[in-house]
């Protein structure tokens, strides 16, 4: 009875260190480059009901910073959430309880590493990328990838909406790497090898872009991340592409995948 009773107590005493750390169960981190952009999702964001949230607006509108991981680790250490949510400023919601039902899930998740409203899961259907997720995207509101009914375990999450415990985050911070890509995949390999659980939650979720914005640099990041990660994995599975990680087929693979890339860059200009 005694040890029950400590048990208990111990748990009162932690839930009590959480609330005093954390004034807010959630903050809301976006990167922002166009003002408008923002505004149009902020006007959205006020639409949303039954969320303790404070948004916090990284200004890159000069290009202040280098990385989405350097910006995310500032703002992150400004945050007074539990709980991080790092969005695009295109996401929209599409009713004003989306928002509050995508964390309420999320909340429950046990063991979570990294949540998010897209995904990439560990085994493939016929090998081949795969993307889990019930939103809708482009100008079209078309939907992508396979649709799900129901919380999923994935092996990684997409950028555009992703959370991670504070707690978590503080002990785990995002990396050094440069650049504008890979960084909710990173995190959700990271909490992999922390022994974390990742997930994709149902969402009723515009996001506004049509998705396809990878250009050579996305390729070369994610050399790097087979290069820092591939050991530990067989393939490193995005909502972009299944990124082998072992034999020369996957350095040749992906170094045809970059010529490609650079040759759609510099004809785009």
């Amino acid at each position: 009875m005694f040890a029950i009773l400590f048990t208990e107590s111990r748990l009162s005493k932690i839930k009590e260190d959480i609330q005093l750390k954390y004034t807010r169960q959630f903050s809301l981190i976006t990167i922002v480059n166009k003002e408008p952009v923002y505004q149009e999702f902020k006007k959205n964001l006020d639409t949303q009901v039954n969320v303790d949230y404070e948004l916090i607006k990284i200004d890159n509108s000069d290009n202040q910073f280098n990385s989405a991981r350097a910006a995310y680790n500032d703002a992150a250490k400004k945050a007074s959430g539990e709980y991080l949510v790092f969005l695009h400023p295109d996401i929209r919601f599409l009713d004003e309880n989306a928002l509050s039902d995508i964390l309420n899930e999320i909340k429950k998740l046990p063991n979570l590493g990294v949540a998010g409203i897209a995904g990439s899961p560990q085994k493939l259907v016929n090998n081949d990328r795969q993307i889990l997720t019930t939103i809708v995207q482009g100008t079209d509101k078309e939907s992508v990838g396979t649709l799900i009914s129901k919380t999923e375990k994935v092996q990684t999450l997409d950028e555009c909406f992703f959370v991670v415990k504070h707690e978590w985050l503080d002990k785990h911070p995002f990396t050094e790497c440069k650049g504008w890509h890979f960084y909710a995949v990173e995190q959700s390999l990271i909490a992999l090898l922390d022994h974390k659980d990742n997930y994709v939650v149902p969402a009723r979720v515009w996001h506004t872009s049509a998705g396809a914005s990878e250009d050579y640099r996305y390729v070369l990041i994610g050399r790097q991340m087979v290069k820092r990660y591939g050991e530990y994995f067989p393939s490193i599975n995005t909502t972009v592409r299944k990124w082998d990680t072992k034999g020369i087929k996957a350095n040749i693979n992906s170094s045809l995948y970059l010529v490609k890339r650079v040759i759609t860059t510099y004809l785009r200009k």
